[in-house]
């Protein structure tokens, strides 16, 4: 790879379009390309803009304030631009940079509003993307690939820490570092986002335990719920039942008794018509008539009167039915039969102690009164346990009815004597025609007794009319209680008779009780505490697997850092002993003598700060670089220089003169160069501080490293100039804009030969 051309535009001086076509490489060089011109014609523009094409950020060394200070400002005679751009071309014909295109350029443009872009080959790309592009490609960026006027005397002046920043380029690990950065990056992240992952777990593990205890109440809650509704379903199965096979018992039976009523009054009507028929062939008597006429009209009032007092006894019986439903009060729940028992036992064990103590009879009608107190505290709870829904009210008929009632006693008892009295009359003169009727006589008797067998069965038949609304309303006020207690499932009780499991309400109840208490202990639960409980739980089991998969990535980092570390290693104590001897030789080249060498300067990351015994917490910042330096492995922080002239004992560089410290530096150049050798090279004038010899040994050193380096030489001195293949003379006139004038010297020579 090389650098092929150079196409600048509204960059600082060079306001027109400037190209500066490079040559390419023949036979063992790559070429040496000088860039003169008088001071002051922007021939160091040129080096400021391959820095600045392959991402230099900082203002100070592009010589500069602000970013738009990069575009042409502007002169008398020409107006400012509004944008600047440079395009580096490198032939990749070699493949040395990965991609796969045989010429790559790298372009970068800047508006004077602050916008700027770099592209590759045309394409946005980012600064990120050039820089490793760079680095694979062994480009010195920042430290070596452009040395400027006063890059000899910086790599003396520089800290330990930017030598050692200079070798790595050299070491060719700059994408490793690049990498390693980007690893450590992802560190520090992994390490935050785990910080926040366990943070957010403590926050939400108090509350998932707070809703598993509630989901596990709702568990019990729902058993216990479940174990009350079968023991309902079994007990008001059970009432339900049993009702229901009495109703229809009697509604069979009421079936049988109305058909044998019907039968009676058929049997009835059947001697009627034949009394009938009778009559019209015997002519009776006026009297005998007028008596049977009475005695019908009378039988009818009556049968009016008891079907009325039927059906008024009918409405009394379902009246007290109604009234002594249960109502009000509640059951009693098992506390307070317990505390009642309590009560109860207290008072026989203090009639018990009176006992004891009685010495005479007269003593005796106090303890019968006690006696009797405890027993009717012990009745009325039976009372209660028997009855738990409730109290019954007390009955009392309606004055109205009752005396209704008494009037219609009062008539049937008229009536009845008065069917007496007819009846005897009708006897009487039954007695007298008996020979002349007496077979009318013998109907009537017959019709008096069907009469009496159709009463007998009416009153059968209502008595089982009161029974069936009796039953009924027993059902309405079970219903009532099933719909009250079991709500939706009332209706899986509230079915027609079927075969049910025998049980003893009297055993169930007390568990029903015991059931509804163990509800009441529980309380009432929101059933969105379930749903909660879900999203509380997947949340918390989802940040358990990523603080999982974080210590995997954690792991998995540290360890991609450490095999970097450990080839950086490699490669950088391997480069730094060849630059050693590169150093070594060149220091003598240039200063005919002498010994220079480079010393590495480690710190041991075990040593930690203490005060009396303190413990100094560090910053949070510090964690993930604590997790890479547990091996306890000591650590490059700095590269210092060591240099020697020939017949001095000097060792430190600070010492040195001001030419001398030019010529080390120009050697640990020269030693880096030799070592790791970038595509292309620009030297901005570094030859300025040496003298004519000491110029001529630099640029011999410089053809000798143009074998493997394209070198570009922003120079004033004729030796150097010597060297060049191609020359470019950069002028600038009174528009102050930088123009070029180009040179092949070896196209010049044969020219003059001619």
């Amino acid at each position: 790879m090389y650098l092929q051309r150079l196409e600048i535009h509204g960059f600082k001086s060079f306001a027109q379009k400037t190209v500066l076509e490079f040559l390419t490489p023949q036979n063992t060089k790559k070429g040496i390309t000088s860039i003169v011109g008088p001071n002051g014609s922007g021939k160091s523009n040129v080096a400021d803009a391959i820095r600045w094409v392959l991402g230099e950020q900082s203002l100070k060394t592009l010589r500069g304030k602000k970013s738009e200070d990069v575009i042409f400002a502007g002169s008398d005679k020409k107006a400012r631009l509004g944008v600047a751009e440079v395009s580096l071309v490198l032939n990749n014909e070699d493949n040395e940079a990965p991609i796969d295109m045989s010429e790559v350029v790298i372009t970068r443009r800047i508006y004077r509003d602050g916008n700027s872009e770099y592209l590759i080959n045309n394409h946005q790309a980012r600064l990120q993307d050039i820089v490793m592009l760079l680095a694979r490609a062994r480009f010195g960026q920042k430290n070596y690939l452009v040395i400027g006027q006063g890059m000899a005397d910086y790599i003396l002046r520089a800290t330990p820490t930017e030598r050692k920043e200079l070798l790595d380029e050299a070491a060719g690990i700059k994408e490793l570092q690049i990498k390693r950065q980007m690893s450590f990056n992802k560190l520090e992240s992994s390490q935050n986002n785990l910080v926040q992952a366990e943070g957010i777990l403590k926050e939400i593990e108090p509350r998932l335990k707070y809703l598993q205890r509630q989901t596990r109440r709702l568990a019990e809650r729902e058993v216990v719920e479940q174990d009350l509704r079968d023991l309902q379903k079994k007990y008001y199965g059970h009432l339900w039942n049993n009702l229901a096979v009495r109703l229809g018992e009697f509604s069979k039976q009421y079936a049988r008794v109305d058909e044998e009523l019907q039968k009676k009054k058929s049997e009835q009507q059947e001697i009627l018509n034949r009394f009938k028929n009778l009559e019209e062939k015997t002519v009776a008597s006026q009297e005998f008539l007028d008596l049977q006429k009475k005695y019908e009209e009378v039988l009818s009032a009556r049968s009016r009167v008891q079907e009325k007092k039927f059906k008024m006894q009918s409405q009394l019986e379902l009246l007290r039915v109604r009234a002594e439903r249960v109502v009000g009060g509640g059951a009693m729940s098992y506390d307070n039969i317990i505390v009642e028992l309590e009560v109860l036992l207290k008072d026989q064990e203090d009639l018990i102690n009176k006992v004891a103590a009685v010495k005479t009879l007269a003593d005796l009608p106090a303890l019968q009164k006690i006696s009797v107190g405890t027993k009717e505290k012990t009745a009325a709870l039976l009372t209660k346990i028997k009855n738990p829904s409730g109290t019954k009210k007390e009955y009392v008929p309606d004055v109205a009815l009752v005396k209704e009632l008494t009037d219609l006693d009062a008539e049937l008892q008229k009536l009845a004597q008065e069917i007496t009295s007819v009846n005897k009359a009708m006897q009487d003169l039954n007695e007298a025609e008996k020979q002349k009727k007496g077979e009318i006589f013998e109907l009537q008797r017959i019709l008096q007794a069907k009469q009496l067998e159709v009463h007998r069965v009416e009153q059968e038949l209502n008595g089982v009319q009161i029974e069936l609304a009796k039953l009924e309303t027993r059902r309405d006020g079970l219903a009532e209680e099933i719909s009250l207690e079991m709500g939706e499932l009332a209706s899986e009780v509230k079915l027609q008779p079927q075969v049910v499991e025998p049980i003893l309400p009297e055993e169930i109840q007390p568990q029903i009780y015991k059931l509804k208490h163990q509800l009441e202990l529980i309380g009432g639960i929101d059933q969105e505490i379930v749903a909660e409980h879900k999203e509380t739980e997947e949340r918390f089991n989802f940040l358990s697997t990523q603080i999982t998969d974080l210590h995997k990535a954690i792991e998995d980092v540290i360890s991609t850092i450490s095999d970097l570390d450990r080839v950086m290693k490699e490669k950088r104590d391997d480069a730094m002993h060849k630059i050693n001897d590169e150093f070594d030789r060149f220091f003598k080249i240039l200063f005919n003598g002498g010994s220079a060498k480079l010393i590495m300067l480690y710190e041991d990351p075990t040593k930690k700060v203490e005060e009396e015994g303190l413990e100094i917490e560090e910053p949070e910042e510090s964690k993930a670089q604590d997790l890479l330096q547990q091996n306890g492995e000591p650590i490059l922080v700095g590269i210092d220089i060591q240099a020697t002239p020939p017949g001095k004992r000097i060792k430190d560089i600070n010492i040195l003169s001001g030419g001398e410290r030019a010529l080390a530096s120009v050697a640990l150049i020269c030693a880096i160069l030799s070592y790791s050798p970038s595509p292309f090279v620009v030297l901005d004038e570094v030859d300025a501080a040496l003298d004519e010899s000491n110029s001529m040994r630099l640029a011999e050193i410089i053809d000798q490293l143009s074998a493997r380096t394209q070198f570009i030489v922003i120079t004033h001195n004729r030796a150097t100039m010597t060297k060049a293949q191609v020359l470019y003379g950069v002028t600038m006139g009174d528009d102050g804009i930088s123009r070029l004038l180009s040179v092949k010297l070896e196209e010049a020579e044969k020219l003059v030969k001619r």
